[in-house]
């Protein structure tokens, strides 16, 4: 991002625009969105729903399977054991996604419930029942012996138990931004795919947003670019670090143990094998994405292979074999698509430190998706105001700014 011009910094004194309702006219905003993922979707839907004036740029289409918005099924889960704090912020999500599929007339969240397996000494295990507690949230601790009769499809040893999430589920990630899209152009924001952002430089009256068609006039901008987010993020080199994420598919062999009726969203832990696992959504298998073995950095998105090394598919193949006895243990399925991460694995949602008329919403490491509608309604309340009640201070920007130059 340029900064070779004075940066801006003003904050509307206007109230009447909290999340839910339309600015007055001369509150409205031309508000650019670059990227158009599901952070991306989810900001523009909020942001014409208060009635600013929307443009949505992607240099690829909305949805793609390029970024982090692929892969067929993501998780939403409650008991959270990054932390406490994030949960209000998950829960308002919950009612927004249901607010988007009434909005929409689908359904692409599926409440099939969540468990996290273990030992109970595993830190995992022990920081979501310590969640549970803490917050008093509805949750059931099954034993070995009632793990095998209520959910077969995980395999467990006799010294482990699963910790049930009621309030978790799945969701389909690229139905999710389909949606998400649809309800923003339906309240008026318009996009504009195959149109790579070069440059956003801020001037005292307005923002450009360059691209190789031209340059367009905005009064804020939001970067939602995801693994993208690199130099336009004004935040230097290193805070967001992309990584490859490998989903392995594997046939059932009884397909009404793993539909979702049957089997909940997974985050497995074991000694011989840590991973997510997924009901199956297609009729023919069950996502796997594997934690145990380091996701590979890569220097680029442009960088992504489409290829896995053959190890590391063994690898997972050899968890599935262990840990999912009604699943053919061959992975017949292989896909990669790539996340930007954080040091601290919190995302970034706040201003820009190039200029505060920038909101950054990028670095989700991995844990966007579930709560996407909450960013995109903190990033429409730091558009129309300038601030938001809803921000969480572990989000915040500056945490790697401080003392940046403007």
């Amino acid at each position: 991002m340029s900064t070779d011009t004075a940066t801006h910094s003003s904050t509307s004194t206007s109230t009447d625009s909290a999340a839910g309702t339309s600015p007055t006219a001369a509150a409205q905003k031309r508000v650019a969105v670059v990227g158009g993922g599901i952070v991306g979707t989810m900001a523009a839907w909020q942001l014409a729903q208060r009635g600013h004036t929307v443009t949505v740029f992607d240099q690829w289409n909305t949805p793609n399977d390029r970024g982090a918005s692929a892969g067929e099924s993501r998780i939403f889960r409650t008991l959270y054991k990054e932390g406490p704090e994030y949960v209000a912020f998950i829960q308002r999500s919950g009612q927004k996604w249901k607010e988007l599929e009434a909005a929409q007339d689908t359904q692409v969240l599926e409440w099939c419930g969540g468990l996290t397996i273990g030992r109970p000494d595993h830190p995992d295990v022990t920081a979501v029942l310590e969640c549970a507690d803490e917050l008093n949230l509805d949750h059931r601790v099954l034993d070995a012996s009632a793990m095998r009769e209520e959910f077969p499809a995980y395999g467990v040893d006799d010294d482990e138990i699963g910790v049930l999430d009621p309030n978790a589920g799945v969701f389909r990630p690229e139905l999710a931004v389909l949606a998400a899209r649809d309800e923003s152009i339906r309240q008026g924001a318009t996009y504009r795919p195959y149109t790579e952002v070069l440059h956003i430089r801020p001037f005292p009256d307005r923002i450009m947003v360059h691209t190789a068609e031209g340059s367009d006039a905005f009064d804020s901008v939001v970067l939602a670019t995801g693994p993208w987010a690199g130099a336009l993020s004004g935040l230097g080199d290193g805070v967001i670090r992309n990584k490859q994420l490998v989903g392995s598919w594997f046939p059932v062999r009884d397909l009404a143990v793993h539909e979702p009726a049957r089997m909940p969203i997974s985050i497995r832990r074991h000694p011989e094998g840590a991973f997510s696992a997924f009901p199956c959504l297609d009729g023919v298998g069950v996502k796997v994405l594997t934690h145990h073995l380091d996701w590979p950095p890569i220097d680029g998105v442009r960088d992504l292979a489409r290829f896995v090394d053959p190890a590391f598919v063994r690898s997972t193949e050899a968890a599935v074999e262990r840990l999912m006895p009604h699943l053919d243990p061959t992975a017949v399925r292989v896909s990669t698509w790539t996340e930007g991460f954080t040091p601290d694995g919190a995302p970034i949602v706040g201003a820009s430190p190039v200029d505060d008329r920038i909101v950054l919403a990028v670095g989700m490491s991995g844990q966007g998706f579930k709560f996407s509608p909450m960013v995109g309604s903190v990033v429409a309340d730091l558009v129309t105001t300038g601030s938001s009640s809803d921000a969480l201070d572990i989000m915040d920007p500056a945490r790697f700014t401080s003392g940046a130059s403007s």
